[in-house]
């Protein structure tokens, strides 16, 4: 038996999802690039030879597809982001069904995602793929087509680029930051740099974009192609 849809998704759905939406920032250019992802996957799947690892093959799909809609999303510097995030508080809509816990969460996870356009697309696709998927180095190399020591040293400037954005400019991941961006009121209110410290303390070493993953419940845009 060859190998099934069902279960492909079932183990990486996701996490193809979750790549998808941490590279992407346009909300409906994340939902195609996912769904088109699937799409090749599921078509592909019959055809696959074993040459590579199964997880290896889908992520280079998955890289591919999320990098052709990244690079028409314009990448921007962290002064810019500064400015951005430090511009008027946003207003908290008022309809009766809002969850204020969640919507506080939904637009730090927003917020979150917006601060990785400091990068290129392909670091922002290699440090994705090892701290929010945690894939070893090599499997990385070997999806970006790169030598292994280039790809280690990609993300460590990654890292050290949002280290330091965030550790002056995000109370999620330093509770002393002197935050004031336009979302500080509602984190406040809801607490949430709590929730994020207490699941660091559960997952040893867990970092922010991780912690984020687990915060809100995952979105899965691949149903219709299984």
């Amino acid at each position: 038996m060859g190998i099934q849809a069902k279960d492909v998704a079932e183990k990486y759905g996701r996490l193809v999802s979750s790549i998808c939406r941490r590279m992407i920032q346009d909300e409906s250019a994340v939902e195609d690039a996912a769904q088109e992802a699937w799409l090749e996957i599921v078509k592909g799947l019959p055809s696959f030879s074993g040459r590579a690892k199964l997880s290896t093959w889908i992520f280079s799909v998955t890289s591919r597809v999320a990098m052709n809609y990244a690079r028409k999303e314009r990448v921007y510097s962290t002064r810019f982001l500064r400015r951005f995030f430090h511009g008027e508080d946003l207003e908290i809509p008022c309809h009766p069904d809002f969850d204020k816990g969640l919507w506080v969460k939904e637009m730090c996870d927003k917020c979150l995602t917006g601060i990785l356009r400091c990068l290129d697309s392909e670091s922002r696709m290699a440090y994705i793929f090892r701290d929010i998927a945690c894939l070893p180095y090599a499997e990385i190399a070997g999806i970006l087509e790169k030598d292994e020591v280039a790809v280690r040293q990609m993300i460590s400037r990654a890292r050290r680029r949002l280290r330091h954005f965030l550790e002056d400019e995000c109370v999620l991941h330093n509770p002393k930051a002197a935050c004031k961006c336009r979302m500080n009121r509602w984190v406040s209110e809801i607490d949430l740099p709590s929730e994020y410290a207490r699941l660091r303390k559960t997952v040893h070493r867990i970092n922010l974009y991780r912690a984020s993953e687990m915060v809100l419940p995952g979105k899965d845009f691949w149903e219709k192609y299984i």
